[in-house]
């Protein structure tokens, strides 16, 4: 019988994709868009290889690039990050979420959730790559808010990274989980703990949302101030499933919502009060190309 140790498998891939977009061989042109060093035409090349767990490497190597960019670019925007649960240690279990400097004395109090595959900052890695990363990211979405009149206040959830990572000392997403380093390329994924690699309060998108209202709204928000509530894709499901179970606390303090890219049906609402709000609510979808 033949025995393959371990040493002997290949390793994993991570030594070959640096986290720095100019040595994965890219850069950010002047329209804010990231193309290929090699050929400024060219967007972020996904299918280098064969091999599922190359793409994999290489795309979180690229996402973390990206990331860095854009939580700096946020951070000095003036948003800054809350660690929920409150007062958690940077060290400890707990999961970032972007609040405004404002936040304590603004009369209105805007909140983004987002879909819970994304990390927080990012609408969509597809748009940055094809667009531009201020489209793609909260980026462009901040500067809106913050040149409104009435200078309200932002916070930004983070339904996707409820993962802590004990290593790294974060919080990550799925993808981000698969993607961390293996004993081989042939391994499977590190093994998720139902305990130490759990945030308290945030161990599912609900959880999360009740944190964020009761701590982050709750707490550290003007209790004068009125929400309006921005949501996409699933993330707009959580929500509106959320405020059903809780619209006697938050009923009052709402005034306005507005969702994308879901489907959420009125006829599905069991709280009268609420069904009547849905019905002053904005729902937005993706129109189909026109024919030909």
């Amino acid at each position: 019988m033949f025995r393959l140790l371990e040493s002997s498998l290949p390793k994993d891939f991570h030594a070959q994709f640096p986290t720095d977009l100019e040595k994965l061989g890219y850069f950010i042109n002047d329209e804010d868009q990231i193309r290929m060093v090699k050929d400024p035409s060219q967007e972020f090349h996904y299918f280098i290889s064969k091999n599922d767990r190359v793409l994999d490497v290489q795309r979180e190597a690229m996402n973390i690039s990206i990331r860095r960019n854009v939580m700096s670019r946020l951070l000095s925007s003036s948003l800054s990050i809350t660690r929920l649960p409150i007062d958690t240690p940077a060290n400890q279990n707990h999961v970032p979420v972007l609040t405004s400097t404002n936040l304590s004395t603004a009369k209105r109090v805007i909140i983004y959730i987002g879909e819970s595959s994304q990390d927080l900052g990012i609408f969509a890695y597809r748009v940055v790559g094809k667009e531009s990363i201020a489209s793609g990211s909260a980026i462009e979405f901040t500067k809106t808010v913050h040149d409104l009149p009435d200078s309200p206040a932002l916070v930004i959830a983070n339904p996707g990274q409820l993962i802590w990572h004990r290593r790294g000392q974060e919080a990550v997403t799925q993808p981000t989980w698969y993607a961390l380093p293996r004993r081989s390329a042939v391994s499977g994924p590190i093994r998720l703990d139902s305990v130490k690699n759990r945030i308290p309060k945030n161990e599912n998108v609900q959880q999360h949302l009740k944190c964020v209202f009761d701590e982050v709204l709750g707490q550290l928000a003007s209790q004068d101030a009125r929400i309006h509530v921005v949501a996409n894709g699933d993330g707009a499901h959580e929500v509106v499933e959320f405020l059903q179970e809780e619209w006697d606390k938050w009923g009052s303090r709402i005034d306005a919502m507005v969702v994308g890219a879901s489907h959420i049906w009125r006829t599905a609402f069991e709280d009268s009060r609420f069904q009547e709000f849905w019905g002053k609510a904005r729902h937005f979808t993706r129109s189909l190309p026109p024919r030909n």
